[in-house]
């Protein structure tokens, strides 16, 4: 299955993203997501924060990357690491 990271906002709102193929089933998808995701879309209210997204079986959910399981942390590191512009 295909995921896509992306980063939205900052000072100067910007969009980055990353994408990569994996060999996730259905269930561990799910249990990441229950396990990363953010209860809240605007879980941060300053003007100029940054916002990490998953786009995952063609949903996009808000995440905390800071909550990765150590088994995921590396396709995160990855994906983070691969972060491009996007032009809106």
């Amino acid at each position: 299955m295909k995921i896509k990271l992306q980063r939205v906002g900052g000072f100067v709102p910007v969009m980055k993203e990353a994408e990569t193929e994996v060999d996730w089933t259905n269930d561990e998808a799910k249990k990441l997501l229950d396990s990363i995701g953010l209860k809240e879309k605007n879980a941060t209210k300053s003007r100029d924060a940054t916002g990490h997204f998953l786009e995952i079986r063609g949903e996009v959910v808000p995440v905390d990357l800071k909550k990765i399981p150590l088994k995921y942390k590396a396709i995160f590191e990855g994906l983070e690491a691969d972060l491009k512009f996007v032009k809106t």
